[in-house]
């Protein structure tokens, strides 16, 4: 009698191409998470207090 399901061994093998895609989604992922986690848990600098609204090298006094 023939089954219609293939052998266990067949479907559990791991490949390298499967290794790839599964190793790159998991680094996606992790890179995500780490730059999420960094942009809303790092500590905001203040901005210097000047005097004057403009930042030009060639205004500087007003």
């Amino acid at each position: 009698m023939t089954t219609l399901t293939p052998d266990k061994q067949q479907l559990k093998r791991p490949n390298l191409e499967r290794q790839a895609i599964l190793f790159t989604i998991g680094l996606y992922l992790f890179i995500s998470a780490s730059l999420l986690a960094v942009h809303y848990f790092a500590p905001t600098t203040p901005a210097p207090d000047t005097g004057s609204s403009s930042t030009s090298p060639y205004n500087p006094g007003s």
